[in-house]
């Protein structure tokens, strides 16, 4: 009757969606950062840096406007793409640097040898960023999870997600609720970590300069 599973189930499904969008937008962007050079990159890495660097209680006002005026507000549709404006940043600077030393030699090779797009992607390019993009996407999960301003001024309270719900334990005084909140909303980072330590260090010959057998 404490909604605590249901806000658990809620952030998940936001944070996972959001890591989603995230890494489809993220992956072509960052290539494109990483792999190329182009008049206004250093405008662009700015414009990427913003939502990290500015506070989001400056722009929080401006972004309810914009949000009430599409119709989203209080949906979960808005939450998950208000969320986007703090994670996009990291993830496409995460894969930018991860293209950034990425040899394309190795996609040209299958290519000569007869592979289509798709296997050349699957067999080369995904293997090749895979830490890098496991990495982004633990950032941009935890990113999304532990929003709170963002949630409350998009989902207006009617889309309450786990920070919300300890917030308002916390200050009703229910030590006793919000304390095993408090343990439900540290524990993704500490099991994500542990999960994918081994696949965050692994290494590829298109990252290393080796070459593929």
């Amino acid at each position: 009757s404490s909604g605590v599973l249901e806000s658990l189930m809620l952030t998940t499904g936001i944070a996972m969606t959001a890591t989603l969008l995230a890494a489809l937008v993220g992956v072509p962007a960052g290539r494109a950062l990483g792999l190329h050079d182009f008049r206004g990159k250093g405008l662009v890495l700015l414009i990427l840096a913003a939502p990290v660097i500015v506070p989001a209680i400056a722009v929080v006002p401006g972004l309810h406007g914009v949000f009430l005026w599409l119709g989203l507000t209080g949906t979960v549709t808005g939450v998950v793409l208000a969320h986007l404006i703090p994670v996009l940043p990291y993830m496409i600077l995460i894969m930018a640097s991860v293209f950034a030393g990425f040899d394309t030699v190795h996609e040209d090779q299958a290519r000569s040898l007869g592979a289509r797009p798709l296997a050349v992607w699957w067999h080369v390019t995904l293997p090749a960023i895979l830490p890098g993009l496991v990495t982004g996407a633990l950032f941009a999960f935890l990113v999304s999870w532990s929003q709170y301003l963002l949630t409350l001024a998009i989902g207006g309270g009617r889309v309450q997600t786990l920070p919300l719900t300890l917030y308002a334990y916390a200050s009703a005084g229910r030590n006793d609720l919000a304390g095993a909140i408090g343990i439900l909303y540290i524990l993704p980072g500490l099991l994500i970590l542990l999960v994918t330590a081994r696949q965050v260090t692994g290494r590829h010959p298109a990252m290393t300069g080796g070459v593929l057998r």
